[in-house]
């Protein structure tokens, strides 16, 4: 397992939870990784998520989320960012991130940062170099 450096242990524990839902294929693959990771660890941006995620057919409505209107400026950037580590349809500067939020909250981002980089598992999520 990668150093991955989970808020608490409710967090690695819905994590878990929603990864075993997954398809296999699906849940050795970073981006669906980095998305459970910031998801789980923040239990409003995981209401919103479970809403447009289905895990056992992988789908992801992100555009759908995206048009949902939310006034919480760290909610909103948040979101984004699960779209950025999805897929890169949407621009999140690291400015955003550092201003919008809190030091939890930025420490949960920067932790979905490095599980889509380098995965969870070393040996399936291992990018080859």
């Amino acid at each position: 397992m990668n150093a991955v450096c989970f808020l608490d242990e409710q967090h690695q524990k819905r994590y878990q939870m929603i990864l075993k839902r997954l398809s296999t294929r699906n849940r050795v693959k970073p981006p669906f990784q980095a998305i459970l990771f910031l998801a789980t660890g923040n239990l409003q941006l995981m209401q919103l998520f479970s809403d447009y995620f289905f895990p056992e057919t992988g789908e992801f409505f992100y555009q759908e989320m995206l048009a949902e209107s939310i006034d919480d400026r760290m909610i909103d950037v948040e979101r984004q960012l699960l779209v950025q580590l999805y897929n890169g349809r949407t621009t999140v500067t690291v400015i955003e991130i550092i201003d919008q939020l809190s030091p939890t909250d930025l420490k949960l981002a920067l932790g979905a940062i490095q599980v889509r980089m380098f995965g969870t598992d070393e040996e399936a999520g291992r990018r080859q170099t």
